[in-house]
């Protein structure tokens, strides 16, 4: 798909495509980027604008490099990155949400190609993966170590976007079980996402605030993820994600040079070490305030948020990053850093190249180009 005009569109797809291996793998980044590995949750949301724009054999490929890497019955999870050889490359185990978000792209896919083959060399993934979600959710909530931010102290525990993510994944399972004609399997799965759907609103709601919270330790904490309910369409309430947008604005808008923040910063991890590249402002998340506010239809502010990504892109060749900090921050975490490894370093050197002036700062472009950030521009702007 070319979009006449829209040179971040097709800047955005030529991305994507860059990134997919001859094996199938989707790494985050290009393998000279910060990120050179193949994310279970990156790969799930490039597949997903892949598919929006007629790639679909390569979101089939990227399902089939899982399939087979991700062995399940040996690790017994699926792993948050595998290397382009499909081996698994971990730092962080436990991180719950990938296996809900693996259910949610097989789904996604088949809406797309509509190849009832595919869904079925997929089902004995599908089985194991659903199995997984109910181990991790016995007592009614999925508990995970780690979660969208990777950082146990934050999201240990009953946490809001793996919920959502397993949420929306067993529901998708079941849609699938339904299709291939597994009655039970879609009859007791269907269950399963009834009753995570019900928890998340009674449990990982706050009735105070009217807010869903990041998670039950932290009720005050103003997190992105705060947006996993309506981003995995677990539900449509326009008047509570309203009121999410405006508390997100509230507490996270980066007020030196704009865009979205994904969480306060040293509220709770308080370690330089989770502030890689500086805190800065997230692009991807930005993207999302701009879908939101389309999905409400308010233009103002979709065009707002819209405009920050088009003028991020405008000085960094039409690129979209992880996130961007100021300068200052930037080297704020450097001096204090203390885990430092070779794809850091390399990753400092190239950022430290290409320092750009934007709304009278000097910033830094931390993983550039991210994968993600130009999936979520893709799904923005395709309107499917």
């Amino acid at each position: 798909m070319v979009k006449k005009g829209d040179i971040l569109f097709n800047k955005s797809v030529n991305v994507l495509k860059s990134l997919v291996l001859k094996n199938g793998g989707i790494t985050a980044t290009p393998k000279e980027g910060g990120y050179p590995f193949v994310y279970t949750r990156d790969g799930v949301i490039n597949s997903k604008a892949l598919n929006r724009v007629g790639l679909v054999k390569e979101s089939e490929r990227f399902y089939y490099f899982m399939k087979k890497f991700s062995k399940i019955s040996d690790y017994g999870e699926i792993f948050q990155r595998y290397n382009a050889n499909g081996l698994p490359s971990v730092t962080r185990k436990n991180q719950n949400d990938n296996e809900g978000l693996l259910l949610h792209g097989i789904y996604d896919t088949y809406k797309f190609n509509k190849d009832k083959s595919f869904l079925q060399e997929m089902w004995p993934v599908i089985v194991e993966v659903v199995g997984l979600i109910k181990k991790y959710s016995k007592s009614g909530l999925v508990k995970t170590e780690r979660s969208i931010h990777e950082f146990y102290r934050l999201e240990r525990g009953y946490e809001l976007w793996a919920n959502c993510a397993c949420c929306r994944g067993v529901g998708d399972a079941s849609e699938v079980a339904k299709i291939l004609g597994y009655d039970k399997e879609h009859e007791d799965w269907n269950k399963l996402y009834e009753k995570l759907n019900k928890n998340i609103h009674k449990k990982l709601f706050d009735k105070k605030q009217g807010l869903f919270i990041k998670n039950p330790r932290y009720r005050k904490a103003p997190d992105i993820s705060q947006l996993a309910p309506f981003y995995f369409e677990i539900t449509d309430d326009k008047k509570l994600l309203r009121k999410t947008l405006k508390y997100i604005e509230e507490h996270l808008t980066n007020k030196e040079i704009g865009g979205i923040r994904r969480f306060r910063r040293f509220e709770i991890c308080k370690d330089w070490h989770w502030y890689t590249g500086g805190s800065g402002s997230w692009v991807n998340f930005t993207i999302w305030m701009a879908q939101f506010y389309k999905k409400l239809g308010n233009k103002k502010k979709y065009d707002e948020y819209l405009k920050w990504v088009k003028d991020i892109a405008k000085i960094n060749n039409n690129k979209l990053p992880e996130h961007v900090a100021i300068e200052e921050e930037y080297n704020l975490w450097k001096e204090h850093e203390i885990e430092f490894n070779a794809r850091i370093i390399n990753a400092m050197k190239r950022t430290e190249k290409s320092i750009k002036e934007f709304r009278n700062e000097k910033i830094v472009l931390w993983a550039n180009p991210l994968g993600w950030s130009h999936a979520e521009y893709v799904m923005l702007k395709s309107g499917k």
